[in-house]
Formats: C-alpha cells, sequence, structure tokens
C-alpha cells in the first residue's frame, strides 16, 4: 500500500500490477533489487513512490490531516441528514395517525394521507444518504487517524 505525499490518496499496488504491470515482460532486461517504481496518482498527479524522505512525510500528514477534517465534515452532515430524517419521519407518523378518521376510520385519500406519504418517502431517503456519509467519514476519519498515529510514532513505512 502507497499513499500519494501529496493528497494522502491510498494506492493498492498489487491491484495496479495485476491490471498492467510496470516491467515490460517481453524484453529482457535485468531488474535490480535497487529499481524504484514509480505510480502517478490518479487524484492529483504527483508520483507515488517508496522510501519517502523528511519533506515527503510532512506532506503526507498534512495531507492526512485534510483527509480527517474531510471525514469530520461528512460525518457531520451525515448527522445533520440522519437528524432530519428522523423529524420528518416523526412528522410523517404524526400525519399518518391524523389520517385515521373517527367517523370513516382509516381514509387514503385525504390531504394528511399524502403528506403522511411524501414525509416518509422524503425521510428515508434523507436517512439513507444521512447513514451513508456517517459511515464514510467514520471510515476516513478512522484510517487516516491511525496513518497519523503510524507518522507521529515514526513506526510508518511506505
Amino acid at each position: 500500500m502507497l499513499y500519494c505525499p501529496h493528497c494522502a490518496y491510498l494506492l493498492d499496488e498489487d491491484k495496479v500490477e495485476n491490471k498492467s504491470s510496470s516491467y515490460d515482460l517481453t524484453k529482457e532486461v535485468e531488474i535490480d533489487e535497487e529499481a524504484q517504481i514509480k505510480y502517478v496518482c490518479p487524484r492529483c498527479g504527483h508520483l507515488i513512490h517508496a522510501n519517502l524522505n523528511h519533506d515527503e512525510v510532512k506532506e503526507l500528514s498534512r495531507a492526512s490531516h485534510a483527509q480527517v477534517q474531510r471525514g469530520n465534515n461528512s460525518f457531520a452532515s451525515g448527522m445533520c441528514l440522519n437528524l432530519l430524517g428522523v423529524i420528518l419521519l416523526i412528522i410523517s407518523l404524526i400525519f399518518f395517525i391524523l389520517s385515521n378518521k373517527p367517523a370513516k376510520g382509516f381514509v387514503m385519500n385525504c390531504g394528511e394521507f399524502y403528506v403522511a406519504v411524501a414525509t416518509m418517502v422524503i425521510s428515508v431517503i434523507l436517512l439513507s444518504f444521512g447513514i451513508f456519509k456517517t459511515v464514510v467519514g467514520l471510515r476516513l476519519k478512522m484510517h487516516y487517524t491511525k496513518l497519523l498515529k503510524g507518522l507521529n510514532n515514526q513506526t510508518f513505512v511506505q
């Protein structure tokens, strides 16, 4: 696993090498142990390579902090969508209860029922997007916090 020091993009080199090898195997070329393979980051276009120097580690740390902040933002917006979805779900249940008329029983062609159905659909959409954004935000925060701990403890090796 290689990280782009510029934008902290995680590149899985095994998947890249399975798609197309970095070495041209049709030619008879001697590959020594010190050959360094460099990849181009699909997100920002900078070169990704192993054995980062001190400045690149600092740059990776800054990019990781930015990713943690993106995770926090995604988590916060997801929780906001979840809250709005729950509020609309409660309103939908209230209007669904109001569509039950004492004289006629449950009526499906009244305004209260239509409002209940509309708010229920909107609340389900908000809840699904909210749960998705919350999970994505949590995963980003956890992953890049773990990377930052490795960088701070100087146990990170690329």
